[in-house]
């Protein structure tokens, strides 16, 4: 008995551990869709203010890939507990832009 509840023990440090790694993952993954929704939502109001409106519909579609992905991610943290990932992730971009600017 006494190593059955060891075992059970045991393997639910490791799963939680190993849920936890997957998490960190995935907030890093949400942050680097964040930066790169940005980037191209800026491009596309580049082209569009250049009259290139055929690059920028294209443009504009990823940005929509790039928006309902993260919206899955952000899904997909809340089944694991995150509250409010996708708002969280914003912010730390936002204030990661922000002490670049502080440094320059």
């Amino acid at each position: 008995m006494k190593k059955f509840a060891f075992l059970i023990i045991t393997g639910l440090v490791i799963g939680t551990g190993a849920m936890a790694q997957d998490v960190k993952n995935d907030k890093k993954d949400i942050k680097s869709s964040i930066k790169d929704k940005k980037e191209d939502k800026k491009e596309t109001r580049k082209d569009l203010a250049h009259l290139k409106i055929k690059s920028a519909m294209k443009e504009n579609k990823e940005v929509g890939r790039h928006r309902r992905s993260i919206n899955k991610q952000g899904e997909h943290l809340e089944a694991h507990g995150v509250k409010h990932p996708v708002a969280k992730a914003k912010h730390q971009v936002h204030e990661e832009k922000e002490m670049k600017k502080d440094k320059s």
